[in-house]
């Protein structure tokens, strides 16, 4: 397998903010700084994202892109991650039930750009590559019900569950 997320644990604050309009805020307000990462390996190599800032940048893009993969039978969608340390530029194509990934690296938490760079692209299920992200949303969804935060003080999260309860299958470290 080419492509997996190891979720973790990760503590949670229990800050609720009322001021949190959406999703990336209110992740950035639920976990601290110093708790477990995720770690997402890609063909062998392991990059650690952070809940606190780059899952909260990474959000709404982890949300369009479940949404497209699961709408449609095929397409295609650039997705530019925004975190400081997960900047990179992802080409994600489909058609059917395989998912194609091609990567522009520039930067990651550990500063193995250059060797992700030399793995290449990534092919798999689409099955496999949408159960990947079912634990993240799950460490997500808790983190933010333990803080207080639900479908009336935060919107978004409508959405986020929509996606979750969608995910048929947990991901390959989780069967």
């Amino acid at each position: 397998m080419d492509f997996w997320i190891q979720t973790s644990s990760p503590n949670c604050t229990g800050i609720f903010d009322e001021d949190d309009q959406n999703l990336s805020n209110a992740i950035e307000t639920i976990f601290p700084m110093m708790t477990e990462k995720a770690i997402m390996v890609w063909k062998t190599i392991y990059i650690p994202l952070c809940y606190k800032y780059d899952i909260s940048c990474m959000i709404d893009d982890i949300l369009e892109i479940l949404e497209k993969l699961r709408s449609s039978p095929s397409g295609e969608i650039s997705v530019n991650w925004a975190s400081n340390t997960f900047a990179n530029v992802w080409h994600i194509r489909w058609l059917e039930e395989q998912v194609e990934i091609t990567s522009e690296w520039g930067s990651v938490l550990g500063h193995t750009e250059q060797l992700l760079d030399s793995k290449g692209a990534i092919s798999l299920s689409k099955q496999s590559f949408i159960s990947e992200w079912k634990r993240v949303l799950f460490n997500i969804i808790s983190g933010l019900q333990e803080s207080g935060y639900n479908e009336s003080n935060l919107p978004d999260m409508t959405r986020l569950k929509v996606e979750y309860n969608a995910i048929q299958g947990e991901g390959i470290l989780y069967k």
